[in-house]
């Protein structure tokens, strides 16, 4: 087997500590140690801190369970709820103590460092996309109405889901997640 890079171990022990922490309550010595590498080696990869925050947004956002393939076969709705569904899964298995570190790290340094904000703007830009292509193709199934505003409608559910996972962080419970499937699924695109 290949011998992982200690860049590679950095990022993805920032990934666990942010996650678990928060980007505020991790230094450069926590995720270090976390990652068993010596802190000066650090630097070598990241010019600072920061930089590695935004590298840590990009590898969440590409590896989110929004992003596993889904049955081909699956109507473009049943593929949206699918990945919904794969989404509300990975947070009940945390038992939703971690929520969305898009989020998570939106809402706790985007207002302080535009490079993490630049990096968590283009994550949600391309998840919305994302629904956005999958409305459209649910629009030319005739699965939605032909009149629907899928470009507003695709953002406007990622913010939505954004909402309700942070909800269910605070109330720890997978409630106002199911509340945002019924609703989406069973009034709005119905």
């Amino acid at each position: 087997m290949p011998r992982v890079g200690v860049r590679e171990v950095l990022v993805e022990a920032a990934v666990t500590e942010f996650h678990r922490h928060g980007y505020a309550a991790c230094s450069v010595d926590t995720i270090t140690k976390a990652a068993g590498v010596p802190k000066g080696s650090f630097y070598n990869h990241f010019a600072s801190k920061e930089h590695l925050g935004a590298e840590v947004v990009a590898r969440y956002a590409a590896g989110s369970a929004w992003w596993q393939e889904v049955d081909p076969g699956f109507s473009p709705l049943a593929q949206l709820r699918a990945r919904f569904r794969a989404v509300v899964d990975m947070l009940s298995e945390s038992q939703f103590t971690r929520g969305c570190l898009l989020g998570n790290m939106g809402t706790e340094v985007a207002d302080r460092s535009d490079v993490i904000r630049t990096q968590v703007g283009t994550s949600l830009c391309q998840w919305s996309e994302d629904i956005v292509a999958t409305l459209q193709a649910a629009r030319a199934a005739g699965e939605i109405g032909a009149g629907s505003d899928v470009e507003r409608l695709g953002p406007f559910l990622l913010d939505a889901f954004q909402g309700a996972i942070m909800h269910s962080k605070v109330v720890r419970n997978v409630e106002p997640l199911e509340d945002f499937l019924s609703v989406v699924f069973g009034t709005i695109l119905r």
